[in-house]
């Protein structure tokens, strides 16, 4: 296959190397196709792919100390983990995630993985948590969080994201499947699970970046964006009031990008009254789009559905995908 893909998650490996996981434009939605590539720009050549058949949700990095690994995950919605490192393709299952695989329990798609201290941990629909505790030993870690399968679909909590700055400080985040999608966000101390009060001016969480232990990001739509940690309390900081979805948020130099379906976004927590404001490259043309933004050290990267781009402080530069046209 090497017809257009749409660009729907990411992760930034270095400031020279990213891995994009990507849906073809031809296919129908839904199809069960995701096309990983990799860009490094120290590499030739700089693109590499790998094609899985199934649709992935998220990607990040795995690096634990006791085991032999250097490898960027990818996530299938059904529970499938394939590791892309320097040894021979490997590939896990989540028992009981997803929803058509013949392993399925009822509890729905899996949303995101994350290492947190050494350890991998996903979340999904009705409150699915798992923990990796070794090859192939994927075990639930969501005692108060999981539903019963006949949960009605009013009463479901879909959690989008988990992440935290260490295992005795886990934050799992998303939404209930209500009118309005309410948001949900939850914290695990190391012993179990509690539901964390959020601002009423806040709406469906999508995303999160841990800054430190007492500085959590959570965006998502309506324009939310929240600070704060599971002691003290959250407060909202947007000055969005539309149908603005932040989709992704990380920090760089000091200020907090959001990637959206408006475009790239930035808030400077030192100038909270310039609000939320777009971002402007030198890009010609500017940037199109973006769902993912990520940072690592002096490098920030926005990749869109289409559009990719990185900025070193001081200019853009466009990246062209070689299955998609040239933007200009």
């Amino acid at each position: 296959m090497s017809a257009e893909l749409t660009l729907t998650t990411a992760m930034v490996l270095t400031g020279d190397s990213v891995y994009i996981a990507g849906a073809g434009d031809a296919l129908e939605n839904f199809a069960q196709f995701t096309r990983i590539v990799r860009y490094d720009s120290n590499c030739e050549p700089r693109w590499g792919r790998n094609d899985q058949d199934w649709r992935a949700v998220s990607l990040t990095y795995f690096g634990p100390q006791d085991e032999v690994f250097d490898d960027v995950l990818v996530l299938s919605e059904e529970g499938d983990v394939r590791y892309i490192g320097d040894h021979d393709p490997l590939l896990e299952k989540i028992p009981g995630a997803g929803v058509f695989s013949a392993d399925a329990e009822g509890w729905g798609y899996l949303a995101d993985i994350q290492q947190i201290g050494d350890c991998l941990y996903a979340c999904g629909y009705k409150g699915q948590v798992y923990k990796r505790h070794g090859p192939n030993n994927w075990q639930h870690m969501d005692a108060g969080l999981l539903q019963d399968t006949r949960t009605t679909r009013e009463q479901c909590i879909a959690l989008s994201v988990i992440n935290g700055p260490h295992e005795s400080a886990i934050y799992a985040a998303g939404y209930q499947h209500a009118e309005w999608l309410p948001p949900k966000a939850f914290f695990f101390d190391g012993a179990q699970w509690r539901e964390i009060e959020l601002p009423p001016v806040a709406d469906r969480i999508v995303n999160m970046y841990v800054e430190s232990e007492a500085r959590i990001w959570m965006c998502g739509s309506n324009g939310t964006l929240l600070l704060g940690n599971a002691e003290d309390g959250f407060k909202s900081l947007s000055s969005v009031d539309d149908n603005q979805l932040f989709t992704s948020v990380c920090k760089f130099q000091d200020k907090i990008y959001l990637a959206s379906n408006m475009g790239l976004f930035v808030y400077d927590p030192a100038d909270h009254g310039a609000g939320i404001q777009k971002v402007v490259t030198d890009l010609q043309p500017d940037l199109q789009d973006a769902n993912i933004v990520d940072s690592y050290d002096k490098v920030l990267w926005s990749i869109g559905p289409k559009d990719i781009a990185r900025f070193d402080g001081k200019r853009w530069e466009r990246i062209d995908h070689p299955d998609n046209l040239p933007i200009r």
